[in-house]
């Protein structure tokens, strides 16, 4: 038995975090052998783009549970590289919708094949044992539970009636 599955209940976090930085590695790397230009924190904003095609940065913060800042950076970043674009509200002047640019697009087409192949090869993965395919759902209720109570605000009452 690995020291992580002795620790038990103590380490979720640190291994979901393991298990995480284990797929974005891979998943990167599964770009770079393609050789495409994509990296995985852009992941989110493409996803998002791809079905919604026009979003302004509050919506996308909205959406996606960052804050307006953390929105407006990667969109910056990716206007830079010519993948995104602004246009204005036809509404409201003062707003600005991001959409894919000619290049976005032409990179969404690109990825499209690689996040089918993901996605197939995530649930063989989550289709290969008994347990394995509950994890979404787990993951599901432990978030909603999270958002109802923080795990900080249950340790701490815990301790208080002891």
């Amino acid at each position: 038995m690995t020291f992580y599955r002795k620790a038990g209940e103590l380490i979720v976090g640190t291994r979901l975090k393991r298990i995480s930085d284990r797929f974005l590695t891979d998943v990167s790397n599964i770009y770079k052998k393609l050789g495409i230009s994509f990296e995985v924190s852009w992941f989110p904003l493409f996803y998002l783009l791809h079905n919604k095609e026009r979003l302004s940065v509050t919506e996308i913060a909205k959406e996606l549970q960052v804050t307006h800042s953390a929105v407006s950076q990667l969109v910056t970043n990716l206007q830079k590289k010519d993948l995104v674009e602004f246009t204005n509200d036809k509404n409201d002047k003062r707003k600005r919708i991001t959409g894919f640019t000619e290049s976005g697009q032409k990179m969404m087409d690109e990825i499209k094949p690689v996040w089918k192949s993901m996605k197939e090869s995530m649930r063989f993965l989550l289709n290969k044992k008994e347990n394995s395919a509950c994890l979404l759902k787990a993951l599901d209720e432990i978030e909603d539970t999270l958002d109802k109570e923080s795990f900080c605000e249950r340790v701490l009452k815990n301790m208080n009636k002891q």
